[in-house]
């Protein structure tokens, strides 16, 4: 069996300037091995743990991969039990 993975906070961010500011406000580095940029569908693949903790901040919404994240989304959602948070633009 594989190492669980420690991600326990996925950011969806239109790109990385936006996911570097929500690390700004929220006191995050972005180094940080609990947090995960969604740089795309393919990050989401193999989050297979439960309690995740899925944050859209900003414009995240004006991808041009939108629809594939949102698909990703629901399956964490549905299958791993994943929280989603809303967080406005500052």
């Amino acid at each position: 069996m594989p190492p669980r993975s420690p991600i326990r906070t996925v950011v969806l961010a239109q790109n990385l300037r936006e996911f570097h500011a929500w690390c700004r406000e929220t006191a995050t580095s972005p180094r940080d091995r609990t947090v995960l940029y969604a740089s795309g569908p393919h990050a989401l693949r193999g989050l297979a743990h439960e309690g995740i903790c899925i944050v859209r901040y900003g414009d995240w919404w004006d991808r041009m991969d939108r629809h594939a994240l949102e698909d990703a989304i629901g399956w964490l959602i549905h299958h791993r039990n994943a929280r989603l948070l809303e967080v406005a633009h500052a």
